[in-house]
């Protein structure tokens, strides 16, 4: 029988951009061969379920829970910039599950753009200075940079942001070259900072090669889109359609269960443009950043419109403590500071820094400390 709280073991991702520290460090373990460590999964998705610590037993997350687990967390550690990439709803994922499925792509092939059937909304917030790009900006912004940029006057704005974007993705390598050699070439000459779009511009022409020595087209994104630094307890909501792309920095993530990822360059994997158009939203814009909502001393909840899932932060001291049901869903929580302990009524699980626990269904518990802690809470929307 499985206990009403037991521990978990994330599953740790290597993708090139990770970082080499963090992860290693929170899950305690060494990294002398400076592996990138760039996502710690915490859920039951079929690529990496979290492993259950059920005493001298070990399972995979989704046999011990009666239910499929609706969310997906990550602790995720940027040190290169990451995709330009959106996610699709709910219907499209559906369908383009269905008919890449139907053409008999496998679930591993490079060209597939469909892992699963799920729509993919995710919250994040930042845990360190974070830097990414969220969303296209509105047109008088587009404007704007293209005084700033003259280079970038050869993408026709007449039709809005969505003709800027489309000729972006669209036009040939050679003309994609013409707009961006010059453009880096200049950038290379002025003061940039993390703040100044060029400045990801020039990194993205660093790290992102492409295999004839042309310009990766997503480095128009850096001008396209929001430009955002995110403060610790910072952070964004992308629904799907939302064009984005971590730069920089750490956080903590909540998506729901899927792993599909549509993508817009700066990346060697498979870039579908005409798939990637069709899924996207071009509404234009400032993004919105969220700071959270104070619902007591200990919680702060991050909320969205999503269905599958609620992010929240726990912050403990010696004078206050936290007490829940968790009755509309299992939850799971992930020590990132100090060290805590969960009660249930029938047994308690330690919580130091970088431990994960579970916690079943309708089961009442309680989180305190002797000093501090700092918990992130995955669970169902309340």
């Amino acid at each position: 029988m499985t206990p009403p709280v037991f521990p978990l073991r994330g599953i740790p991702q290597h993708y090139e951009w990770g970082g080499y520290e963090f992860i290693p460090d929170l899950i305690g373990t060494h990294n002398r061969e400076r592996r990138p460590f760039a996502e710690l999964w915490i859920g039951a998705h079929p690529k990496a379920p979290s492993i259950a610590l059920l005493g001298e037993h070990e399972k995979p997350l989704q046999e011990v829970l009666p239910a499929p687990l609706p969310y997906l967390m990550k602790i995720l550690d940027a040190r290169q910039m990451l995709s330009i990439q959106a996610h699709p709803n709910k219907a499209q994922a559906e369908a383009g599950f269905e008919r890449e499925n139907s053409q008999e792509i496998p679930l591993n092939a490079p060209q597939r753009n469909y892992k699963d059937a799920n729509h993919k909304p995710e919250v994040h917030v930042a845990l360190t200075d974070f830097w990414m790009l969220h969303g296209f900006r509105d047109l008088n912004d587009l404007e704007f940079f293209a005084d700033i940029y003259p280079e970038l006057r050869a993408l026709d704005r007449s039709g809005g942001v969505r003709g800027v974007y489309e000729a972006a993705m669209t036009l040939p390598q050679a003309e994609v070259d013409a707009i961006l050699n010059p453009l880096l070439e200049r950038l290379e000459a002025l003061p940039l900072t993390r703040m100044d779009p060029g400045y990801w511009a020039l990194r993205a022409a660093r790290d992102f090669p492409t295999a004839d020595g042309g310009r990766d087209r997503g480095i128009f994104c850096c001008f396209l889109l929001n430009l955002l630094h995110l403060r610790p307890g910072e952070g964004t909501y992308q629904p799907a359609g939302v064009l984005h792309a971590y730069l920089e920095g750490i956080n903590v993530e909540l998506m729901a269960n899927s792993d599909n990822v549509l993508r817009g360059g700066l990346t060697p994997k498979h870039v579908d443009v005409p798939e990637l158009l069709s899924i996207l939203s071009f509404h234009a814009g400032p993004a919105k950043i969220l700071t959270g909502h104070s619902l007591s001393p200990a919680l702060r909840v991050y909320r969205t419109d999503a269905e599958e899932f609620e992010l929240s932060c726990i912050t403990l001291t010696d004078e206050i403590e936290f007490k829940n049901l968790a009755a509309k869903g299992p939850e799971a929580l992930i020590a990132l500071e100090g060290s805590a302990r969960i009660e249930s009524e029938t047994m308690a699980v330690e919580m130091e820094r970088g431990t994960i626990a579970m916690v079943q269904q309708d089961v009442a518990y309680r989180l305190e400390t002797d000093t501090h802690a700092v918990i992130y809470r995955a669970a169902l929307p309340g």
